[in-house]
């Protein structure tokens, strides 16, 4: 038992040196206006030189920072989570491997490195989904790992194409691309689950839970729009960023309209990631790349927390993950409530929450921008959506009317309080502080109207009043009558089907079809079997001839042995 304490303590502590050293290096170069840059050159080809590449400025150190204080929360998560499991040292294990894999494509400006890192993220987080051995935790494994080598095969494509210019530095590109771009978008939209392969990041909730705060807060989900704030200032193209602020305006308003209709707790959170990431990616096309990347780290901090609090919930209710079985949460257990809470309306953009300093800046910068007055409907829906899911989650958790008898409704451990408190206390300071280090004053100060300034608090308002009427009017009732447009509430507009069943039925069957009569059947009869004849009379003939030339060597030889001795005699 204590070398089992001893794997998630020691795991801790390395993450938390790391996060240290990123800290303290992220304030050593954003005080110096300085990048570490180091090169380590493998080997050289034709004028093609393989080289490792290394990249220490702001934006990597504070991404890396902010990765390693997760990862070291989510260790000491897992001790109390994965507590009585038998392979505790292959999740770890695993565990440390994905956030490796991370760290690795952070740091690497280079394409051959970064696909590593790209790479090891898609491996790692098909384990880990697939750790829980069941049907479903195979076909969600299944679903994330062939949705994301879609985005491995593009950043393939794009090292060749590269390799025209000898390099595969893309901080050194100067070869304006368009086809190039497309890939980098379609790889970046595959990883982050935009529309149309929004279908994986809900099926991996499969995972346990501290797998779910780690990829869907910093990790995995978070690469792609990662990388284009890295490209960004190479690549830029307005008509091919606009199909990008079409793809993720409609992800924001898809995820949010489906999560008020989720009764899973992790799906429902899950839904909610997918609904910033596509505000995140609706903010790269306007020019804000380091809006984005602000709003990537408090997105994290609280997203991770949300997550821990999830995950005790769902140890407390016998591992139901059902909203509708959940009791009273912040009566019973008040410090999980006020951690649950707390992170819930940092997600809104509570005022002087780390949510309200990026997600406010964004809506700002949005309404301020001139744009299609449908993006700005669209925003605005999205940031509604959120506050409605958000109250609607934390009003099931709340509810006394229902007769609970699957929850045992305890308080957090000092152990596990102490754990969440670290990104508890994140949740509410990260955001001024980070603005405050980091963000240049242009993006920081808004010159709006009375009617804009005010026009995104009456939105948040509107649909807080709304969402309290709809539940105190219906309140557990049940419409079990159902068509095709409210199923698809409920099967995020059946995208599963169509990304996976409806698009590969077809091709099943058709191939099933030429296999059998090609394959297995003139293919076979042609090739194979005549094959296999042919070969067989050869082989015969050929033993015969082996047999027989031995047969008449021995008879002469004994002819001949037969006729000495007679001699002799």
């Amino acid at each position: 038992m204590n070398i089992k304490k001893s794997i998630y303590y020691i795991s801790m502590m390395g993450m938390y040196f790391m996060a240290l050293i990123s800290f303290l290096l992220f304030m050593i170069l954003m005080s110096n206006n300085k990048s570490i840059f180091l090169e380590w050159e493998l080997f050289s080809l034709n004028g093609v030189s393989m080289i490792f590449l290394i990249l220490l400025d702001w934006m990597s150190c504070m991404f890396m920072f902010t990765v390693s204080l997760i990862s070291a929360v989510i260790c000491g998560y897992s001790k109390y989570y994965m507590e009585g499991d038998k392979h505790y040292k292959r999740f770890m294990m695993v565990l440390l491997l994905f956030v490796g894999s991370m760290i690795l494509l952070i740091l690497s400006p280079n394409m051959i490195s970064l696909l590593l890192g790209w790479d090891g993220l898609g491996l790692t987080s098909y384990i880990l989904v697939v750790y829980y051995q069941n049907e479903y935790a195979c076909n969600s494994g299944m679903l994330t790992i062939l949705s994301n080598r879609i985005g491995d095969a593009m950043i393939l494509i794009c090292i060749c194409l590269m390799s025209c210019n000898s390099s595969w530095n893309f901080l050194l590109e100067t070869m304006s691309s368009k086809l190039m771009l497309i890939l980098l978008i379609t790889s970046a939209i595959t990883k982050s689950a935009q529309i149309p392969f929004s279908a994986w990041l809900p099926a991996a909730m499969a995972a346990p839970t501290p797998v779910s705060a780690l990829v869907h807060s910093s990790t995995l989900v978070t690469a792609g729009v990662y990388i284009l704030i890295r490209f960004y200032p190479c690549f830029y193209d307005p008509s091919i960023y606009i199909f990008l602020l079409i793809i993720s305006s409609l992800t924001m308003v898809m995820s949010g309209l489906m999560a008020n209709f989720e009764m899973d707790m992790k799906k429902i959170i899950a839904l909610s990631t997918l609904s910033q990431l596509g505000l995140m990616m609706m903010i790269i096309p306007l020019g804000l790349s380091e809006l984005a990347f602000f709003h990537l780290i408090t997105h994290a901090m609280f997203k991770s927390t949300i997550f821990m609090c999830a995950g005790i919930m769902i140890h407390n209710m016998m591992g139901s993950q059902d909203l509708r079985l959940s009791g009273n949460f912040f009566s019973n257990s008040p410090f999980l409530g006020l951690f649950f809470s707390v992170s819930n309306l940092s997600l809104c953009g509570f005022p002087f929450l780390a949510g309200y300093f990026s997600k406010d800046l964004i809506l700002e910068n949005i309404i301020s921008c001139n744009m299609n007055i449908m993006f700005h409907f669209m925003s605005m829906l999205g940031t509604g959506l959120t506050i409605s899911y958000s109250l609607r989650a934390m009003y099931f958790m709340s509810n006394t009317s229902t007769s609970n008898v699957t929850s045992i409704l305890s308080d957090m451990s000092i152990y596990l309080m102490k754990t969440t408190a670290v990104m508890f206390f994140m949740t509410m300071v990260s955001g001024f502080f980070i603005s405050w280090l980091t963000l240049p004053n242009m993006l920081l100060v808004m010159n709006l109207t009375y009617v804009n300034k005010f026009y995104i608090g009456v939105i948040i308002m509107m649909f807080f009043y709304m969402m309290i009427m709809y539940l105190k009017n219906n309140n557990l009732i049940h419409i079990y009558k159902m068509n095709t447009f409210k199923k698809s509430f409920y099967l995020m507009m059946y995208l599963p089907f169509i990304t996976t069943q409806f698009i590969s039925g077809n091709i099943f069957k058709e191939s099933y079809k030429l296999s059998k009569i090609i394959d297995s059947g003139w293919v076979e009869y042609l090739l194979g079997f005549y094959m296999y004849k042919y070969f067989n009379l050869i082989y015969y003939k050929f033993i015969f001839s082996q047999v027989s030339s031995f047969l008449k060597t021995f008879l002469i030889s004994m002819f001949m042995i037969i006729m000495m001795m007679m001699n002799f005699y």
